[in-house]
């Protein structure tokens, strides 16, 4: 039995009886709690904020919001500057029902930490965070959400994000070039710089689970390699071992030549190139 995800179905349905329970007066759905939470904080949003940052379908939400707006808790209007847009707020009834549902996640959470550590209750936040935020993209790739990407050459707080993610330690002396999904780190490409040659030379490719090497590694290399011959004189490297096939293949396709091979202590390892265009 997976105890983490038992332990996380268990909490949810604990917490949701125990919203019940407060708020029966209201004759508010189960549903709309997070509704009223989430639009109090960002009035005016429009259904694809809600649905995508409350992880929950587009079609869940235009129908909890339909009824919402039936039982006048909130307004619909049209975006001044994007005809195309409807953002929704609330109406003074949905702020009244907002205190009390706000009364509610305050007592809740009171009886969840109250005789807890602080520092447990801290380190559990972030626990969440980190779980959502890996689960997020398996959501978005079955509900074919399309995240911001973006390319660039990780900061230091890419890397202390990294390190409280996965424990990941960055060599000395190396860089990360890293593909982001909106502000989640995806992919990445591990490297060095020759300075006496102006090079780079490739150690690793990293990719997370839902990518795949050959159709997400194009765009990642094609982006590394435009980054690269922007800032670097010289050609690039990089390393391959002789037992991953997808990454050769991934070379083989952007015109990488085979420079030479070296045996090390896990195995062979060959090192391809690609030199500057003059």
């Amino acid at each position: 039995m997976n105890e983490v995800t038992v332990f996380a179905e268990q909490l949810a349905r604990i917490v949701s009886t125990l919203y019940e329970d407060r708020l029966a007066k209201t004759n508010l759905q189960r549903g709309q709690y997070i509704y009223l939470l989430y639009l109090a904080k960002y009035d005016g949003s429009n259904q694809y904020d809600i649905s995508r940052d409350l992880l929950i379908d587009k079609t869940t939400v235009a129908k909890a919001l339909k009824k919402m707006e039936e039982s006048g808790i909130i307004s619909r209007r049209t975006d001044n500057r994007d005809k195309r847009k409807v953002n929704v707020h609330l109406t003074a009834k949905g702020k009244q029902l907002y205190h009390e549902v706000q009364s509610a996640a305050n007592d809740v959470e009171d009886m969840m930490t109250r005789n807890i550590h602080p520092e447990h209750v801290a380190d559990f936040e972030h626990l969440l965070e980190l779980f959502i935020e890996e689960l997020d993209l398996h959501w978005c790739n079955i509900k074919n959400y399309k995240g911001n990407t973006s390319y660039n050459v990780a900061s230091q707080d890419d890397y202390r994000r990294l390190y409280e993610r996965m424990k990941y330690q960055l060599p000395e002396g190396e860089q990360l070039f890293v593909e982001y999904f909106d502000k989640y780190i995806l992919n990445w490409i591990r490297f060095s710089v020759r300075e006496l040659t102006d090079s780079t030379l490739v150690h690793e490719f990293k990719f997370h689970g839902i990518s795949d090497p050959i159709i997400d590694g194009m765009s990642l290399l094609k982006q590394y390699e435009d980054y690269h011959f922007s800032n670097y004189e010289g050609d690039i490297q990089i390393r391959c071992p002789d037992d991953d096939i997808p990454m050769q293949k991934l070379l083989h396709k952007n015109h990488y030549t085979f420079h030479h091979y070296e045996k090390t202590p896990t195995g062979i390892v060959y090192t391809y190139e690609k030199e500057r265009k003059n």
